[in-house]
């Protein structure tokens, strides 16, 4: 074991798009180091799977059904963590979602709102929200993650030849 396998004991984190791929591999890395992880998404069958692999492991866990683009929800998730768990250390909000890869003139204006909804504002719905706790308690650390679409485009989709898809912004 090294020094790092418990840098988080005590600590609070909050992990959106946490149903699956990165964000449930994020959780799970930050329960193995000790904190207790709040889990948000929409896909309560991901949810339940993601608290059961921390469960597995011995980590505390709090599952929430979460749509990042809807204020009241996040703020109300936020909420229930703190109240939950005591406090708020760490937000990785990883919450997004990306279109097919199609032109850009049959990318439709509803795709295109609820990519940077999810993707972007949620995002930042997330921090204004995460923010405030920090700020009471004077500390805290907030990551966000990214689409590699806004680095590097795919041919044939949304806004060609690059960059791609909603994804993109």
């Amino acid at each position: 074991m090294s020094a790092n396998d418990h840098a988080f004991t005590g600590k609070v984190a909050f992990v959106t798009g946490a149903a699956s791929g990165i964000g449930r591999a994020t959780a799970l890395a930050f329960a193995r180091a000790g904190a207790h992880v709040a889990l948000a998404d929409l896909s309560s069958e991901g949810l339940k799977e993601t608290a059961r692999l921390i469960k597995k492991e011995g980590g505390q866990v709090l599952a929430l059904t979460c749509d990042v683009t809807d204020e009241a929800a996040v703020r109300s998730a936020l909420d229930d963590t703190v109240r939950a768990c005591g406090r708020l250390d760490a937000a990785f909000n990883n919450a997004g979602i990306e279109q097919a890869v199609k032109p850009a003139v049959d990318v439709t204006k509803d795709e295109w709102d609820r990519v940077l909804g999810v993707s972007l504002t949620g995002t930042f719905l997330c921090m204004k929200h995460e923010i405030v706790l920090m700020r009471q308690q004077r500390s805290g650390v907030i990551v966000n993650a990214s689409s590699g679409a806004g680095v590097k485009g795919f041919k044939g989709s949304a806004a060609t030849p690059r960059p791609s898809t909603a994804s993109s912004a």
